[in-house]
């Protein structure tokens, strides 16, 4: 099985986990969408060229998301009717913690290919 195969059982599997975890009790679709999107967005950069070529770009795009949902948006999930009543802001977190989840896999693409970039330059890479 070659990398980019395990990746997407992972991807799949992960999402099946968030999926079971959450009951599906959110009856919200928007919300759905929150939750949803950034694993979606995991799964679709797999079939990109771009990040084909290197499996490096695929872990750290999705490193954020899957460190981001273990061990602060999943278990508050889990808890939402609680976080929701004892927070002015949880639909605000709800909304902004996998959208930066994202920005950060994003982000650290973008530093990858800078700093793959300064070492071919001055030839560190060899």
């Amino acid at each position: 099985m070659n990398f980019t195969a395990a990746y997407r059982i992972f991807t799949a599997l992960f999402m099946l986990i968030v999926t079971i975890g959450l009951g599906m009790a959110l009856n919200d679709f928007t919300s759905l969408v929150y939750v949803f999107v950034p694993l979606l967005l995991m799964l679709g950069t797999s079939f990109m060229p771009f990040f084909k070529q290197r499996k490096l770009r695929l872990i750290l795009f999705a490193a954020p998301v899957v460190i981001l949902y273990c061990f602060g948006f999943y278990p508050w999930l889990t808890n939402y009717q609680e976080v929701a009543v004892s927070s002015s802001t949880s639909t605000l977190d709800f909304i902004i913690i996998p959208v930066w989840a994202t920005l950060y896999g994003a982000g650290f693409v973008v530093l990858y290919e800078i700093a793959l970039g300064v070492a071919r330059a001055f030839d560190w890479g060899k």
